[in-house]
């Protein structure tokens, strides 16, 4: 009995050892890529994905062994000059980008608008601990369209001025009618027939009274513009520059309501000299009576 359950435990212990190896080797797996796969609108700058593992990778063993396990191609298959990164303070990410240098020295690598890129994956992919990748995988992604951008930019930027353009106008012809408002009579438009539906008159009345309210509105206007024009008239400026006034005016006329005080002074003066002229003349008469 003894060795019958020793080897029913041996038997175990390999088929757990095996059991072990078996899921090591296809234990590395893709967490994460950025950009993800089928992510449009990528930035062509420094063109490259970010990939992120379950697993350790980029020692000296494994990079070497990975070395052509990477490879970006166009919508056309051809391949781009491409340079692998390990992250040395996070050993389970790591970057592969388009070598600028090189596509740089070959414009026909020129990394283009709106095209699509695949990044590929070989299923032989090894983690630090020989583990694989197990299948290979793809993640596509398509560059900016950056000619669509600027035309939506400068939609945009015309539709912004046409808005302040617009509310400027508005706001100015605004301004316009206040100041007509203010200087003259501007008749509004006038519909007899509908005032007359309105309060029940005749067309008739209703444009008389129109009229009348009208040469009222005119006579009040010409009163008004003559009492400027007069008082533009009273001022002139002579020859030599100077600005006078035909006639003395109050301080009022000019808009203003300070008081100086002169006029009180003056008129208590006079009066204070009168009295004392009467108080002489008093004092006179009674010498003579003496």
């Amino acid at each position: 009995m003894k060795r019958i359950g020793a080897i029913v435990c041996l038997a175990a212990l390999i088929v757990t050892m095996t059991a072990s190896v078996c899921f090591g080797v296809q234990s590395l797996k893709l967490v994460e890529s950025y950009p993800e796969d089928g992510q449009k609108s990528t930035s062509i700058e420094n063109m490259g994905v970010k990939l992120t593992f379950n697993s350790d990778i980029g020692d000296e063993k494994s990079a070497k062994a990975n070395a052509k396990c990477f490879s970006i191609t166009d919508d056309k298959g051809h391949k781009l000059p491409i340079r692998v990164f390990y992250d040395p303070k996070n050993s389970k990410k790591m970057m592969v980008l388009a070598d600028a240098v090189k596509i740089a020295a070959n414009k026909d690598l020129r990394i283009k608008d709106n095209v699509k890129y695949t990044l590929h994956i070989s299923g032989d992919l090894t983690d630090n601990e020989g583990n694989t990748l197990g299948a290979d995988q793809e993640i596509s992604f398509t560059t900016l369209n950056q000619s669509q951008n600027t035309k939506v930019y400068m939609i945009m930027m015309v539709i912004m001025f046409g808005g302040m353009f617009f509310f400027t106008s508005r706001q100015a012809k605004k301004q316009m009618a206040k100041q007509d408002a203010e200087n003259g009579v501007k008749e509004e438009p006038f519909n007899p027939y509908k005032e007359a539906k309105k309060t029940g008159k005749s067309v008739e009345e209703v444009m008389a009274a129109h009229e009348k309210e009208m040469a009222r509105k005119a006579a009040k206007a010409a009163k008004k513009a003559k009492a400027q024009s007069d008082d533009e008239d009273d001022d002139y400026e002579d020859d030599n520059g100077n600005y006078k006034v035909k006639k003395p005016r109050p301080i009022s006329a000019g808009g203003s309501n300070y008081v100086t005080g002169r006029k009180a002074l003056a008129e208590a003066r006079i009066a204070e000299e009168e009295r004392l002229a009467k108080r002489r003349a008093a004092n006179s008469k009674k010498k003579k009576k003496k």
